[in-house]
């Protein structure tokens, strides 16, 4: 009886050890909370993912290119664990060079799209996995909800990516990666 549990003891020892630099590689959940949602959102389940010839550092430090080009600060930064990004960011009108009514559906009302007139609270997180033979993969995420600041107090709603962001960000990556020396 004392062998068997001896025995499983060690398997389970070895199983451990084994399965460690496997849990080392899971993406790491991201959790956004924005005033329109009623739990906090893991991005990491709403990502856009792309593949990349390079190695995970140089395509995380390309996400963080892609961040100081946007000119968005980022409050998530992490090299190791292969996060970037901003969680909190509040914006109105355009982001980047894109009317927010091309980034983010919140609706129509009589003036047109709810995004351009919104103030938007909005998340924009990229995550960074190393592959084999230096590879990787950058995961994008992006959701935002908007507030009305016209008239009287109102909800904020729910807003949809409509993928323009992620592409974007996945595009500019890919440039700063083919570029670099």
């Amino acid at each position: 009886m004392r062998m068997f549990a001896s025995r499983r003891l060690a398997a389970l020892l070895i199983g451990a050890v084994l399965s460690a630099p496997l849990a080392a590689q899971a993406p790491a959940r991201v959790r956004v909370i924005l005033p329109a949602y009623k739990y906090a959102i893991a991005i990491d389940t709403i990502m856009i993912v792309t593949d990349h010839e390079a190695p995970a550092a140089k395509v995380w430090a390309a996400a963080a290119r892609v961040f100081y080009d946007y000119k968005m600060p980022t409050d998530l930064r992490d090299s190791v664990g292969g996060l970037i990004g901003n969680t909190k960011y509040v914006k109105s009108t355009y982001l980047v060079t894109f009317p927010m009514s091309k980034v983010l559906n919140c609706g129509m009302s009589i003036t047109g799209p709810n995004a351009d007139n919104f103030r938007i609270s909005l998340a924009l997180v990229a995550i960074v996995s190393g592959q084999p033979g230096d590879k990787a993969k950058l995961g994008v995420g992006f959701v935002g909800s908007g507030l009305d600041m016209r008239g009287s107090s109102t909800d904020p709603v729910v807003c949809a990516s409509t993928g323009q962001v992620e592409a974007d960000f996945a595009a500019r990556v890919g440039k700063i990666l083919k570029d670099a020396p």
